[in-house]
């Protein structure tokens, strides 16, 4: 058993062999957070400025879920039936488990249908330290399970010979995917580029960010003038492919 976030976990050694990707021809970043559990996109090895078929995981059953069970929680002590409260956390836990495993099995799911992809999430060390919110937000991030979703996904990916890698996330949220430039903040759900214009819905504008991150290591460069000329917001219908659409979010 491991104990990590103070939950305890099975600890299984994965027997099964599987084959890696020598020579990744897709790269899908996947951005998680609390609005959005999880945001995924697609960026091929053949047209690396044009990311396709972007798909969104609302968090809105968890949030119910935590709010809901707060709520129950804060009775529970008022009345001081504290083994009500263990056992109602525990509940909890569980059915947000659950939640987070079918997320996990969904976003390898995506990944599997681009040839030889390789999964980019970004590293999330000292992300509670780093995030200062008011007191209620404050609850509900130390809540939210960033990395129980994380190693969910690189354990279920790594059972289909999908590889994960982890990347520095330093100002993928800030930065425009189409023309690069780095905004000061970002407010609401929208980012807004303040150089060139661009709208974009904030989550997908930085899982863009982590799959271009590893783009460039890999030399798959693209100019920006046609990155301009191809990156415009355009709907995109379901399982179809293209520009993944900025205003599809959960």
């Amino acid at each position: 058993m491991i104990k990590r976030d103070g939950e305890w976990y099975a600890h299984f050694v994965l027997k099964k062999e599987v084959e890696l990707v020598d020579e990744p021809e897709t790269f899908i970043g996947v951005d998680v957070g609390e609005w959005n559990v999880a945001v995924a996109v697609a960026i091929s090895k053949h047209n690396p400025s044009k990311p396709m078929k972007g798909q969104f995981w609302s968090g809105a059953k968890i949030r119910y879920v935590r709010g809901k069970y707060a709520h129950i929680r804060r009775n529970l002590q008022r009345k001081k039936r504290l083994d009500l409260v263990r056992r109602i956390g525990s509940k909890e836990g569980r059915i947000v488990n659950q939640i987070l495993h079918t997320i996990a099995k969904e976003v390898v799911k995506y990944a599997k249908q681009f040839k030889k992809p390789i999964i980019a999430m970004e590293k999330l060390k000292n992300i509670r330290e780093d995030i200062n919110g008011s007191a209620k937000f404050n609850r509900r991030l130390h809540a939210w399970s960033f990395r129980k979703l994380q190693i969910l996904i690189e354990y279920k990916a790594n059972l289909e010979g999908i590889l994960v890698v982890y990347v520095n996330p330093k100002n993928s949220s800030k930065t425009c995917h189409r023309c690069g430039h780095i905004a000061r903040k970002v407010e609401g759900r929208e980012f807004r580029c303040p150089k060139c214009g661009l709208k974009y819905n904030r989550d997908l504008n930085s899982a863009i960010n982590l799959a271009r991150s590893l783009t460039r290591g890999a030399g798959w460069g693209f100019s920006e003038q046609a990155l301009n000329s191809r990156m415009k917001p355009s709907a995109v219908k379901a399982g179809g492919t293209g520009e993944a659409s900025p205003f599809r979010a959960g």
